[in-house]
């Protein structure tokens, strides 16, 4: 083998930290930006939040545009839009009063100046402008009060149960495994292997004090409050725990199955009437046919009418299959729109404004930034006068960053509105076929960047609130030669399903050729396709009686 050393020249790519951070911000949607922002304002103390009366004409002019509200917008007819930005850079000349002579050591009087900045009175007048606060004029509009979860529900109502200590501790071990949904997911039998493995600790553990051998304190709290001996469960003893749990409040808790949730439902029905009774009996002796919707099995197996049968199935239609489904936590989901498009006046354009208002408004600190100015002259160490300029170059990149990532959302949404300029001012049935490379040719933007501005961001319209996503799908040409969206032909069968009689509900065949009557050339497997994406079942399993 031969050694030796050779040597090649080449072209390699590669991104900035700073670059990457930047991108990062752009596929942030606003809740996830507003907590990032707030991240580096508690991590970078050359950041200052400010409110907007705070922001002198001086300031604002700096920054490109008009400031004059909490968000960006334009008219999509306007060729070159106007950006507003309100974070402007907090920019101070350079005074000779304010630095001292070179090597000259910080005294008191000047610590002291700097810690007034710090306390916020370098600037005449902010106090008398700033807004009083008054705590007895709290604002308490959106304090959301204690609820209680649904564990915390189970187990207050076990607590009332006439069971053994052994039973209480595997009650409470059940509720701790329940999913959101509600459902026990996890075998009963490693469950009990967990809690005998639990108890066999717990018994060693007070043998052990009893001998005077010093346990530790997970030992001791094991099981919180017993001091006395436990024997294992059986896997039968188990099952009646678990029907006790099940037997809580929401009827079907910590249920293995579907099944077993409606069952459970109907048992805790005190009085069942005739229809809970049957509805009962069709879930515990013929539940696969009723699974399949085969209810002329059902009527032969139970000798029963297809009216009485009627009722059982409108009994169990009323029963929940999810019955921890949104108690669990005591949080909701809210969808914060990105974008907002609204008609002008006249309803010949449109104003797209960028939502901005959970973002703090950011500015350079003022006490900081001239501390930073002093360092050279000032007796600070290496690591001083780097750590300043690293969180001043931190706190420049991040407002300017901000500022590119709404011009850039701003660019990429008024392209979107100007594609799909139909579906603003009729509806979603005219939504066009469209996708990132039209958005990309227009905006000049590349495609990826594209798809992070568009991930997960939500606008809202006159029709709703859509995702971005929306806006992008396939085409398919009508009979007319016409291109539409993909999602118009979803919504048209979704349409044709609605209106189906639920006695003989349409097949996927039936569905295409009213499509063809429509003027859209879809073949079957592509209406079964989009059935499903829609989530829709086969027409056997939509059937009623």
């Amino acid at each position: 083998m031969k050694v030796g050393l050779n040597l090649q020249t080449g072209l390699q790519q590669s991104l900035t930290p700073q670059q990457i951070q930047y991108l990062k911000m752009l596929q942030l949607p606003l809740l996830q930006l507003e907590q990032h922002v707030r991240n580096e304002l508690e991590n970078n103390p050359m950041l200052e939040e400010t409110s907007e009366h705070e922001i002198s004409a001086e300031e604002a002019e700096r920054v490109t545009g008009d400031g004059e509200g909490s968000a960006e917008s334009t008219a999509y007819a306007a060729p070159a839009p106007e950006i507003a930005i309100i974070r402007p850079e907090s920019q101070h000349s350079e005074d000779g009063s304010d630095s001292a002579g070179a090597g000259q050591e910080m005294d008191m009087s000047e610590a002291f100046e700097f810690q007034k900045l710090l306390m916020g009175d370098d600037s005449a007048g902010s106090a008398s402008d700033a807004s009083p606060i008054d705590d007895d004029e709290e604002d308490y509009r959106f304090q959301v009060g204690s609820v209680q979860t649904l564990e915390e529900d189970l187990l207050e109502q076990l607590r009332y149960l006439p069971l053994s200590v052994e039973e209480h501790e595997f009650g409470q071990y059940i509720i701790g495994s329940i999913d959101d949904d509600g459902y026990l997911r996890r075998p009963l039998t490693e469950l009990v292997e967990e809690i005998n493995n639990r108890f066999s600790e717990h018994n060693l553990a007070l043998h052990q004090i009893s001998m005077g051998v010093r346990v530790t304190l997970y030992q001791r709290d094991l099981i919180e409050g017993v001091d006395q001996l436990v024997t294992p469960l059986s896997l039968q003893q188990a099952e009646n725990i678990l029907r006790k749990v099940q037997a809580l409040d929401p009827p079907g808790i910590a249920s293995r199955t579907v099944q077993e949730c409606l069952v459970s439902q109907l048992r805790a029905v005190a009085k069942p009437n005739a229809a809970q009774k049957l509805a009962l009996l069709v879930l515990t002796k013929a539940y696969e046919p009723f699974a399949m919707k085969h209810y002329h099995v059902i009527e032969r197996q139970l000798d029963v009418t297809e009216s009485y049968l009627r009722e059982a199935l409108e009994v169990i239609r009323h029963l929940t299959p999810r019955p921890g489904g949104g108690t669990i936590t005591s949080e909701m989901n809210t969808v914060v729109p990105d974008f907002t498009v609204e008609t002008t006046e006249d309803g010949t354009d449109f104003l797209i404004t960028v939502n901005d208002s959970r973002l703090p408004t950011l500015k350079v600190s003022t006490a900081y930034e001239r501390l930073k100015k002093e360092a050279r002259f000032l007796k600070f160490n290496r690591e001083t006068r780097e750590f300043l300029r690293k969180k001043y170059e931190d706190a420049k990149f991040l407002m300017q960053a901000l500022r590119q990532r709404k011009n850039t959302m701003l660019r990429v949404m008024t392209s979107i509105v100007g594609l799909q300029m139909e579906f603003f001012r009729k509806g979603p049935e005219h939504l066009k076929p469209l996708i990132y490379r039209d958005v990309s040719e227009i905006t000049g933007l590349d495609i990826s960047t594209v798809c992070r501005i568009v991930n997960a961001k939500y606008v809202m319209t006159a029709f709703g609130t859509f995702e971005l996503k929306y806006f992008f799908s396939e085409s398919l040409t009508t009979d007319d030669g016409e291109e539409v969206s993909t999602r118009v032909i979803k919504q048209r069968i979704k349409e044709l399903i609605d209106a189906e009689s639920k006695h003989k509900p349409l097949s996927d065949e039936k569905i295409c050729k009213d499509l063809k009557k429509l003027g859209f050339n879809v073949a079957r497997r592509t209406v079964a396709k989009y059935r499903e994406q829609l989530r829709i079942p086969v027409a056997r399993l939509r059937k009623e009686l």
